[in-house]
């Protein structure tokens, strides 16, 4: 009788903990654009938080495509994108939404930071006077642009994972919309913790807390439903996502664990919310801010790492390499050490007050 033997080649993993900082980063940026072109509306209920949602939008704008450039492997090969023309594929696609998104993201967010620069900065009032910086309806329109340059981020993202078949966990429609809700949630965290720590003066201050919970707590609404969507839609249709995640339920315990921890950190914010809906703001909200902005990551790490750990074909699961999860540790401190530098940079130009007022 005949023996063949099926031989697997070594091969690295082809997304890297850089990939989870990248989808996590680009999603607070492609968020708060949504949200500006409302903010804008100085009689909407979003207005007070214009400077801010302008400064995350930038910043996160910067760190994202660093930490994706980090990810290739060969940072200097991302030139390939614009040289050779793939239009069937999603990454490809994504590599020219990228820059036009930066671009109008830096534009926006510069353009509306602008006026709080005061005179302590002298050598920066020749460049600010310049007539170039939108303002007004011009100013709008480039928030719509970039409004609708966010959506062809959050498709693109959402996508490239979707349309790998061989992964069945990742071969689902509610992957990108899950992506999109967990990207607002983490928004409305990091907005409630700036509240906290650094609070707006004026009077404004006390309804704000109160709507940014409303805004956690109807994602959270929104988040629930879709999970409750795709096993009701796959048990009925047997769509592999279902039929995977049910399978590694089954056979193996770390992804018992991995769902359970998951439910407890989603009832746990719930929990938070819907205690401190109507209490005015205190350090005990940092705990459901932090908590959401930990859920979104944590929703991208599983995505993105563990999902590999899953072979395309073949039984078991892999480990992830504790040089691997070393690294991770270092790139995640990295990522938000850059982030927490250039806000302190900006804010700094600000005269520390004005994104509050803003």
């Amino acid at each position: 009788m005949p023996v063949t033997e099926l031989l697997t080649t070594h091969a690295e993993a082809p997304w890297l903990p850089w990939a989870v900082q990248y989808f996590f980063l680009i999603g607070l940026a492609a968020s708060a654009a949504l949200l500006l072109p409302w903010a804008l509306n100085e009689r909407a209920a979003l207005h007070p938080w214009c400077g801010r949602l302008a400064l995350i939008l930038g910043i996160s704008a910067v760190t994202g495509p660093v930490a994706l450039l980090a990810d290739l492997h060969q940072p200097f090969r991302f030139w390939h994108f614009y040289t050779q023309l793939t239009p069937g594929s999603w990454m490809w696609l994504g590599a020219l939404i990228l820059p036009v998104f930066v671009t109008l993201a830096l534009l926006v967010s510069f353009s509306l930071l602008r006026p709080h620069l005061g005179p302590k900065q002298p050598w920066l009032k020749w460049w600010l006077a310049l007539p170039l910086w939108p303002r007004g309806r011009v100013l709008q329109a480039l928030a719509w642009l970039t409004a609708l340059a966010a959506i062809g981020i959050l498709l693109y993202t959402g996508m490239e994972i979707r349309v790998v078949r061989s992964r069945a966990l990742w071969d689902t429609a509610w992957l990108p919309v899950n992506l999109l809700l967990t990207a607002f949630l983490a928004l409305f965290g990091l907005l409630l913790l700036l509240e906290v720590l650094l609070p707006r003066p004026g009077a404004d201050r006390r309804p704000a807390p109160l709507m940014l919970r409303r805004a956690m707590t109807a994602t959270l609404a929104a988040l629930t439903l879709a999970m409750l969507l795709w096993a009701v839609s796959g048990m009925v249709l047997g769509s592999p996502s279902w039929l995977e995640a049910r399978r590694l339920f089954v056979n193996f315990t770390f992804w018992r664990h991995l769902l359970l921890l998951s439910l407890a950190g989603g009832a746990l914010l719930w929990l938070l919310c819907l205690s401190r809906n109507r209490r005015p703001v205190s350090a005990f909200d940092a705990l459901p801010a932090l908590l959401a902005l930990l859920c979104a990551w944590g929703f991208r790490w599983v995505v993105l790492m563990n999902v590999q750990t899953v072979p395309k074909y073949g039984a078991g699961l892999y480990h992830l390499s504790p040089d691997l999860l070393g690294s991770a540790g270092i790139i995640v401190i990295g990522t938000l050490g850059l982030w927490l530098a250039l806000a302190g940079a900006v804010w700094a130009l600000l005269d520390h007050m004005g994104v509050r007022h803003g």
